[in-house]
């Protein structure tokens, strides 16, 4: 998935062998994702900005040469604590609902990733609020996520979301909510997910090296999203953003743009606000010049 504005979207549908078909997306749907991003497309972090006292992780990933070098380091921890998959990515809190805003690509499981943003399982997923916004990790496994999903309250999407995690091989795993102190609307979610079927092998001491992975590798990649914060990039200004800033550049209203892009006035208000403040623009006309500017550079 090397894209940084979309990636190719399958159908969550599997066959009686298990494969995933694929299937193209509605363009809708293809709208409303994350910006995904690779390790391959983080710059190196200038001396001057690294941390005086990091921990060792963190100093081996900023020493790493290469992405290939960053992957092997997370990648032989992450299976040393007995995870195949880890997913990394920003959410902002609408109306009490996780809005994807970035995810790296790099460690998830391919197929489970495409199937969870095309299907907005996000909006369903109830690991997002069972998670303490604490930062205390929330040890889950398929049987209870089916067990949560099966209840009377619960709809036919929360049954669905449980039975393709389950195809999908994704069994048991820690999911981390982090809450942003300049940003109290924004989280980061990290999630680690194993195919081992109970959530029983994660005890206190695989759940210590996890902390310590998911910590090191937010405090890494932390260092990328401060960089960015001034500057257009893969994960400073997310697909749906990008959308909207050319339709303000064809002059089209907040109303013509949530029709256009199948949004809720809502939702266009609260990226448009969320635009202003990257670009630091005061009003309209200023984030319709600073779009302008992006869009001739």
């Amino acid at each position: 998935m090397k894209d940084d504005t979309a990636v190719h979207v399958m159908s969550c549908a599997t066959d009686r062998a298990g494969a995933w078909n694929a299937a193209p997306a509605p363009e809708a749907a293809r709208r409303t994702g994350p910006t995904f991003y690779t390790e391959e497309q983080l710059e190196p972090v200038p001396r001057s900005r690294r941390p005086l006292h990091a921990p060792s992780v963190v100093n081996d990933l900023l020493d790493a040469t290469s992405a290939a070098e960053r992957q092997r380091i997370v990648q032989a921890m992450l299976h040393a604590i007995g995870f195949q998959w880890l997913g990394y990515g920003a959410v902002a809190l609408e109306r009490g609902v996780p809005m994807p805003l970035s995810f790296l690509t790099s460690y998830a499981h391919p197929q489970w990733t495409e199937c969870y943003f095309r299907e907005r399982y996000y909006e369903v997923d109830l690991r997002h609020h069972e998670a303490a916004p604490s930062s205390l990790p929330l040890v889950w496994d398929i049987e209870e996520v089916s067990l949560r999903a099966s209840t009377p309250q619960r709809t036919r999407r929360h049954r669905q979301f449980a039975e393709q995690l389950r195809d999908s091989g994704l069994r048991s795993g820690v999911f981390l909510n982090l809450a942003s102190w300049s940003r109290p609307q924004e989280r980061t979610v990290i999630s680690f997910a194993s195919g081992a079927p109970r959530r029983d092998w994660i005890v206190d001491g695989v759940l210590g090296q996890t902390l310590v992975l998911a910590l090191c590798l937010h405090e890494f990649l932390s260092l990328h999203v401060q960089l960015a914060d001034g500057a257009d990039s893969a994960i400073g200004v997310s697909s749906v953003q990008q959308e909207i800033l050319r339709a303000l550049v064809q002059g089209l209203s907040d109303k013509e743009i949530a029709n256009q892009l199948h949004m809720s006035a809502h939702t266009v208000d609260y990226h448009m606000r969320q635009l202003r403040r990257h670009f630091g623009a005061r009003n309209r006309v200023q984030l319709v010049n600073a779009a302008m500017q992006r869009s001739a550079s």
